[in-house]
C-alpha cells in the first residue's frame, strides 16, 4: 500500500520526512508510528548501507542496484494491520551498469517504489564504492558530470512521469579536507561551486529532484547550497540527509529550501544497539546458546544483528534455546526501534534519538565485515571455510576477487549472471 513521492510532496506542501526501513518489521513500525502531536514519517527510505548490513555484505556496491532491488520484499507485502499509506525511495548507488537501468526502473516501479536516488560517484567495478560518510570518502572519485548527466537521462527516458529520478551530488563528501584553515575554506567554496554547476546540469538532463550530501557536523554546506540553488531554481525538490549535522532542526532545512529530509539509517542503528544489549545478557549466562550455529555466532561476534535476525527468520528446525534467543533479541530490537521513531518525531531532528542508537561510525565498522558468502549458494558455509572479507578486500580486481550473493535469500540467477557478464566486459574492454 504505497503512494508516489511526487503525490506525497504535493499533499504535504513540499515538506516530506522519510525514515529508513530494511525489513517487514521496521517497515510496519514506520507505517504505524504517529506521535502525540500527529506527526509521522510520510515515506520509507531503502538505504544501501542498511540493506547491505541486513544482507551481510559491505556497502561497496559489490552487487548491483538491480540485484539488490530484487532482494526487497517488504514494499509489496501486505501490512500486518490497518496502517497509513507511505511512499518509497530507493538508494540506487551509482545506478549500476547502463544496460540494467531499464530493468531496475521496471523492478522498482513494480514494487511501488517511486523515487530512485543515484549518486555521482566514480564506481568502475563491483566493490569499488566508498560510503559517503566513511573517513576515507575523499578517496572516492566523483563521476565526470557529463557522463553522469547521461546516466540521469537514461533513467529519465525509461521512467514514468510519476517516478522521480533524483541526482545525488557528492562534491562535499569526495573533497579532501585541508590542514590549513584558509585552504580548507577555499576547498569548501570550490566544492559548493562544483555542486551548483552539477545540480543545474543534472536538472537539464532530466533529474526530477536533487539530493545534496555532506558529512560535516554543521549544516553550513547544505544551507549554502540550497539557498544558492534556489536563486536559479525555485521548483525542483531538494533532498537532504542530516545524519552528521544531526542537531539541525528540520524546519531550518525546510526554510532554507529543502523539501525531503531523510533519516537514513536510524532503525538499523537502533536494532543493533538493542540487540547487542539483549544478546550480551543472554550469552553472559548461557555462552553456548549459539555453539551449534556458527553462522549466527559469526554475526553476533561481528555485532551484525541485522543479518543475524534475517538469518533466524530463514531458518527452520532450530533448538528451543536458539528460538528463544531469537525471540528475545527481536523483541528488544522492535521495542528500541519504536522508541527511536517516537523520539525522532518529537525532536524533529536527526539527533533526537542518539542515546538509543549506535553511532554511524559503529554501523560502518559493522557493515565492513562480510558475513555472507558464496555466489548462488543455498546455504552458508562453515565460518572456517571462507575468511570474513572486509570492504577493502572487496575492492580488488574482478579477476582476483570472489563475488558473492545469497541463494538463501532467493536472488534470481539470471540477474546475477547478466550483471557479472556486463562488468567483466567493461573491465576487459
Amino acid at each position: 500500500m504505497s503512494i508516489s513521492v511526487r503525490s506525497s510532496l504535493a499533499h504535504e506542501r513540499g515538506r516530506l520526512r522519510l525514515m529508513e526501513a530494511h525489513d517487514q518489521a521496521s517497515c510496519d513500525l514506520v507505517r504505524h508510528s504517529v506521535n502525540n502531536d500527529g506527526h509521522a514519517f510520510q515515506g520509507i527510505w531503502i538505504s544501501g548501507l542498511t540493506q547491505t548490513t541486513y544482507l551481510g555484505i559491505p556497502d561497496t556496491e559489490m552487487i548491483s542496484p538491480l540485484e539488490r532491488a530484487s532482494l526487497i520484499t517488504f514494499t509489496t507485502a501486505a501490512p500486518r494491520a490497518v496502517c497509513r499509506e507511505v511512499c518509497f525511495a530507493f538508494d540506487a548507488d551509482s545506478g549500476g551498469p547502463m544496460a540494467e537501468i531499464p530493468a531496475l526502473v521496471r523492478k522498482l516501479s513494480s514494487m511501488g517504489v517511486s523515487m530512485a536516488i543515484i549518486e555521482d560517484k566514480e564506481v568502475s567495478k563491483p566493490g569499488g564504492k566508498v560510503n559517503s560518510l566513511a573517513a576515507s570518502s575523499a578517496s572516492q572519485g566523483q563521476a565526470n558530470m557529463h557522463d553522469f548527466a547521461r546516466t540521469i537521462a537514461a533513467f529519465r527516458e525509461v521512467a514514468s512521469a510519476d517516478f522521480m529520478v533524483t541526482a545525488r551530488i557528492e562534491s562535499f563528501t569526495t573533497r579532501a579536507p585541508k590542514k590549513d584553515a584558509a585552504e580548507d575554506m577555499a576547498s569548501i567554496r570550490a566544492a559548493l561551486e562544483d555542486a551548483l554547476i552539477r545540480a543545474h546540469l543534472y536538472c537539464a538532463a532530466g533529474a526530477d529532484a536533487i539530493m545534496i550530501h555532506s558529512k560535516s557536523k554543521q549544516p553550513d554546506e547544505i544551507l549554502d547550497f540550497t539557498r544558492r540553488f534556489r536563486v536559479r531554481n525555485r521548483h525542483t525538490p531538494v533532498v537532504v540527509v542530516p545524519t552528521t549535522y544531526s542537531t539541525t532542526p528540520e524546519d531550518v532545512l525546510y526554510n532554507a529550501g529543502a523539501n525531503v529530509v531523510i533519516y537514513a539509517n536510524h532503525l538499523m542503528r537502533a536494532k543493533i544497539r538493542a540487540a547487542t544489549l539483549v544478546s550480551d545478557g543472554i550469552l553472559a549466562t548461557n555462552p553456548d546458546v549459539l555453539a551449534d550455529e556458527p553462522r549466527l555466532a559469526m554475526c553476533a561476534s561481528s555485532r551484525n544483528f541485522g543479518c543475524l535476525l534475517a538469518r533466524l527468520d530463514e531458518m527452520e528446525n532450530t533448538s528451543k534455546a536458539i528460538e528463544q534467543y531469537g525471540k528475545d533479541v527481536k523483541r528488544g530490537a522492535v521495542e528500541c526501534m519504536q522508541t527511536v521513531l517516537t523520539s525522532l518525531l518529537d525532536a524533529k531532528a536527526s539527533g533526537g534519538a542518539d542515546r538509543d542508537i549506535v553511532s554511524v561510525k559503529d554501523l560502518l565498522s559493522i557493515n565492513s565485515v562480510q558475513v555472507t558468502f558464496k555466489l548462488g549458494s543455498t546455504s552458508w558455509p562453515d565460518p572456517g571455510d571462507v575468511p570474513c572479507e572486509t570492504s577493502k578486500q572487496a575492492q580488488g580486481s574482478i579477476k582476483d576477487s570472489r563475488w558473492y550473493t545469497f541463494g538463501w535469500l532467493g536472488v534470481a540467477p539470471g540477474v546475477v549472471v547478466s550483471w557479472v557478464k556486463t562488468w567483466i566486459t567493461r573491465v576487459n574492454a
